[in-house]
């Protein structure tokens, strides 16, 4: 028995790498992105510096919803439990987070709404900060969970492998706005479900497939971000961010390679994976806090033009991220807040 459990354990290590990967890229994408937007106003050599940086980092989302889908498909479910554990794990965080990024921004831009309950209940709508599109995704996959979970764990991998080919046949219409006849629809098999299922996929009944492969194509997909979305502007003088979407062609081969990778290749010392672990305790309240800590950082001329784009990049990705951590794990000893923020 011991040894069963051991193993266990071992195998998700791979999975805890994802997380905080997937965590570092999340940052690392709302650093450099506004420089994007600057296309003109900065030189084309370090406005293609930011875009590197962001076609390397495209994976993030993806990663995330992956990793749900590697977790949370692969057991036997109870409806009620799954509500109370796993839904209101992120439901009660996000109504907290919610609160106090609509009050920071409520005294920020000193809103004219007559009481903070009305323009917390109008951002409540739209997302109390750009970031938490997210969570309004992420609560949408959850509560699908337990019909899919059902169907995964009786189903066999010829029929996986036919949702994701026609998931990814409805990418590619989508992605080349492919017009067949107006009744002809794939709605079903073009959201963020596919991630989540391509992700049990993986973890659990995906064989090894080459590594070197798997490296080729993850580059070359990347290559492919950067390639167009340099070329983009050029054609119409600003920024389009259409080879950036977390469900285009080349953001998901992409994502999909270098999860696979991740998998294979993956092997960290014992002593960093118990460090990487430690860190994933707080990731989703890291997720949460990171964008006053960028906003913070930004008051001390601290972010991705400081130097220059590289050293900006660096140092505000990793103080971010440093300084997001150990603002939760302080408030998370704080017990009536430990529930709330993380």
């Amino acid at each position: 028995m011991n040894v069963a459990v051991q193993t266990e354990i071992k195998s998700t290590d791979w999975l805890d790498g994802v997380r905080w990967l997937a965590t570092i890229a999340v940052i690392t994408i709302h650093v450099v992105a506004p420089y994007l937007y600057q296309y003109g106003q900065i030189s084309i050599v370090n406005w293609n510096i930011y875009n590197l940086i962001d076609s390397f980092s495209r994976f993030a989302v993806p990663f995330f919803v992956m990793l749900s889908g590697a977790l949370l498909l692969n057991r036997n479910i109870i409806l009620v439990d799954f509500i109370k554990k796993r839904f209101l794990r992120i439901l009660i965080p996000f109504l907290f987070w919610s609160v106090a990024y609509t009050f920071y921004h409520y005294l920020e831009f000193e809103s004219q709404d007559p009481n903070y309950l009305i323009y917390f209940f109008k951002s409540l709508k739209e997302g109390a900060s750009y970031h938490f599109w997210y969570i309004y995704m992420l609560i949408g996959l959850y509560l699908a969970i337990p019909i899919l979970n059902k169907w995964l764990l009786n189903t066999d991998d010829k029929l996986i492998i036919y949702f994701l080919f026609l998931w990814f046949f409805g990418l590619i219409i989508n992605f080349f706005e492919i017009n067949f006849h107006k009744d002809f629809s794939l709605t079903f098999f073009t959201g963020y479900l596919g991630y989540l299922i391509l992700g049990y996929y993986i973890a659990n009944r995906l064989l090894k497939i080459n590594s070197y492969l798997l490296l080729v194509i993850f580059l070359a997909a990347t290559g492919f971000t950067f390639l167009s979305t340099f070329k983009q502007p050029i054609a119409n003088g600003m920024f389009n961010g259409k080879y950036y979407q977390y469900l285009s062609i080349n953001v998901v081969l992409a994502s999909t390679s270098l999860f696979i990778l991740i998998k294979n290749i993956f092997s960290v010392n014992k002593i960093y994976i118990h460090k990487i672990k430690y860190c994933n305790q707080y990731g989703f309240g890291v997720y949460f806090i990171h964008v006053f800590v960028l906003d913070a950082l930004q008051m001390f001329d601290i972010n991705g033009g400081f130097v220059n784009p590289l050293v900006g990049a660096i140092v505000t990705i990793l103080g971010c991220y440093l300084i997001s951590l150990l603002l939760i794990v302080l408030l998370s000893r704080i017990r009536f807040l430990a529930n709330l923020i993380n």
